[in-house]
């Protein structure tokens, strides 16, 4: 199970009206169907010493609040001095009263926290209620991504169709690009809802990576259409043929670019998250889409609008960008050693740096720090402690009945409960061993392991009547087995520095000393192991570690297949993946300077280079080819003539893209941020791999061979 605590703050946390408002919100949060048991300061277990027996009792009468003031003093009684309620149910200064949740998954905690608001409702007049805990966060989390995000995106969307018509000086290039992503998007989001995908961290960028991979090959055809363009003040304008000529002209590229492209997306097929095989599987369908509606729709348009204009065509043929790709043509043949120091310090950066870079898989920090879940958080663990908890479970290797009942078996366990303790960020240990010294004490006054086999045997069968209760939680429950050859330890633990979830290096860290001082003290006559949901905070880590590497070189090596049967060279299909290990270099040594982790969304970074990359490579290296045929020996040509023809619309599309992007960085959830920093990087890293390095190294290779 997962866990949920709602903390009750207030300077007089123990008075009768205030506590049967709090039964009464208890009462209202059992009753819902995601719960599966709740401990609460009513009906957690207690002990009391008779005579010479143990009275084994709820904190309250009846599991319910008190009633009177009689009822009220031994409620507080009991829960000042039992040691298990401390930091469970109630803080160390009693200021704090708690609720445990075990949960089962929520679907939809949007919904799941509607209805834990209505349980709590009233409870204001008494307490100020602090919340946490996966459902609470999933809240947030989806909150920022359909706030932030949608709201960002528009103006990021704004400012891409401005650039895109100060780039053509005309309406229809803008509106009908945004027709044809729009388009896209929503048949990915469409077909996201017939394969019964649901939104999550990861596959919310899809729209975003739809309408930035998608809008290229609209440029593209844009780009051709007006340099090809039969012009409006020509004789004879009736016929449309140039402009199908012109997809034709430019077909090859788009639909090598596309294809490779959503192979690169698809490669996440491989990938063990689901939400990471369902983002590739949604945004391979967008961009396909898109790529399909650039061929059919957008040509179908055009043919019934007016023709350019001579000015319009001129834009293109001989305007301030094309100015700007005769300098880089300039550049990138006059100084390429320039180019190759840069290229080198880059390897050299990437080298040293890549290992550093950090993997995260704690959502909490993302959030604002004045965000509610945050101070709420930070509150609960100050005052109660964490609520992740492991499941440390000790089996003997012979399975012997009752071998846990052996005093010198139990004061190896307690030896190692108490190591356990002297951890940092370990909030509190729950376990029969825990149980039976406590039991010893409240009976005997003895702190310890009892002394003799019967007095062992007699509190294991107390311990046993409150694991047989109805309705007890997981933690108590699972302590121990019929015939104790089997005990389990509960640890509860959190981040004591940063109040925070215990994750990633720190948590490796703990689950490392667990597991070498178990195999120190407890030997070779006991068999561990360590479960439950808080470790899928390691286990994503390293699953995204390794998903990242395993989706990059999938795609490129596929990318690298492709290209080298469409160019029937595989030089050309090293060349063609340049570009692409230029923006994931950059990107990764960026991100160790920035210090942003590497976690669920911006893992997809690489993908995303490669989408873009591989669509600016191919798009240069067939014009490149093209005008190796028609200038056959005159690399000063080939490369101005590739650079005019293909650089306009690559430079044109990273403009606009990498400024609707950067508008991303004012959000105030984290992620967002990130990624829209990391994809305007990678555009741009893409680019500058495309326009710059690739030429340059085209160059001497184009020499050698001439040589």
């Amino acid at each position: 199970a997962e866990y949920m605590m709602i903390a009750f703050e207030s300077s007089n946390t123990l008075v009768l009206e205030s506590l049967a408002a709090l039964q009464d919100a208890v009462t209202r949060i059992e009753a819902l169907q995601e719960v599966k048991s709740v401990i609460s300061p009513f009906n957690l277990i207690t002990f009391q010493k008779d005579g010479k027996r143990l009275q084994i009792m709820p904190m309250s009468p009846g599991n319910r609040a008190p009633k009177n003031d009689e009822e009220l003093e031994k409620f507080k009684d009991r829960l000042l001095k039992d040691p298990f309620a401390k930091k469970m149910v109630i803080s160390e200064d009693g200021t704090v009263l708690s609720v445990v949740m075990s949960m089962l998954t929520v679907a939809d905690p949007l919904n799941f926290m509607d209805r834990l608001d209505a349980a709590l409702l009233g409870l204001d007049d008494y307490y100020t209620v602090h919340v946490t805990g996966a459902p609470a966060l999933g809240k947030g989390v989806q909150t920022y991504l359909t706030r932030d995000l949608s709201k960002l995106i528009l103006l990021a969307v704004g400012i891409i169709l401005v650039i895109y018509f100060l780039s053509f000086r005309a309406y229809r290039a803008p509106i009908l690009a945004l027709a044809v992503v729009g388009i896209g998007t929503v048949w990915s989001l469409g077909a996201m809802s017939l394969l019964g995908f649901s939104i999550t961290v990861v596959s919310s960028v899809t729209p975003t990576l739809v309408l930035t991979l998608g809008s290229s090959y609209s440029i593209h055809i844009f780009n051709q259409y007006y340099r090809d363009a039969v012009c409006h003040e020509a004789d004879d304008v009736k016929s449309k043929q140039w402009i199908a000529d012109a997809v034709v002209n430019i077909g090859r590229t788009i639909l090598l670019a596309a294809g490779t492209t959503v192979i690169g997306f698809l490669s996440l097929l491989a990938t063990e998250l689901k939400a990471t095989r369902e983002f590739g599987i949604a945004t391979s369908i967008g961009i396909a889409s898109s790529a399909l509606l650039s061929f059919f729709f957008l040509p179908a348009v055009l043919s019934r609008l007016k023709s350019p204009s001579m000015r319009q065509k001129e834009k293109v043929l001989e305007g301030a960008i094309t100015r700007l790709m005769a300098r880089i043509s300039d550049f990138v043949l006059n100084k390429r050693y320039i180019v190759f120091i840069l290229l080198g310090l880059i390897v050299i950066a990437f080298g040293l740096l890549f290992n550093r870079v950090h993997y995260k898989t704690e959502v909490i920090s993302y959030f604002p720090q004045r965000d509610k879940i945050i101070k709420d958080t930070r509150f609960i663990m100050d005052k109660i402690g964490g609520y992740q908890q492991f499941n440390f479970t000790i089996v003997d290797t012979q399975n012997r009945p009752n071998y846990f009942l052996e005093r010198e078996v139990l004061e190896k366990l307690s030896l190692f409960e108490n190591k356990i303790k002297t951890y940092d960020n370990v909030s509190k240990v729950i376990s029969f061993v825990s149980y039976l010294e406590h039991l010893n004490n409240v009976m005997f006054n003895i702190r310890g392991i009892p002394e003799n086999k019967g007095l062992i045997l007699l509190l294991s069968r107390y311990i046993k009547t409150i694991i047989a209760q109805p309705d007890v939680d997981d933690t108590i429950r699972l302590m121990a087995n019929e015939d104790f050859s089997m005990l389990n330890i509960s640890i509860w633990v959190y981040d004591q520095e940063k109040k925070s979830l215990l994750a990633d290096e720190k948590l490796k860290v703990f689950l490392k000393n667990l597991n070498q001082d178990a195999a120190a003290i407890l030997g070779d006559d006991m068999k561990t192991a360590l479960w439950g949901e808080s470790l899928t905070f390691i286990s994503l880590s390293d699953v995204i570690q390794r998903d990242q590497r395993l989706s990059t070189l999938l795609s490129a090596l596929f990318i690298f297949i492709i290209t080298s049967i469409s160019f029937k060279s595989l030089r050309f299909g090293l060349f063609s993946l340049i570009p692409l290990l230029v923006g994931i270099m950059v990107n990764f040594v960026f991100m160790v300077i920035a210090g942003i982790p590497m976690d669920m969304t911006t893992v997809m970074f690489s993908i995303v280079v490669i989408g873009v990359g591989v669509d600016n490579s191919i798009h240069f290296l067939i014009q490149f080819n093209r005008q190796k045929k028609l200038h056959p020996g005159d690399i000063r040509i080939i490369v101005f003539n590739s650079l005019k023809i293909s650089g306009r619309p690559i430079l044109i599309t990273t403009a606009s893209v990498v400024a609707g992007f950067l508008v991303l960085c004012f959000s105030s959830f984290l992620p967002i941020l990130y990624f829209g920093i990391l994809v305007a990087m990678a555009l741009f890293t893409a680019a500058f791999g495309t326009l710059i390095v690739l030429p340059a190294v085209l160059t001497i290779g184009w020499l050698k061979r001439s040589g």
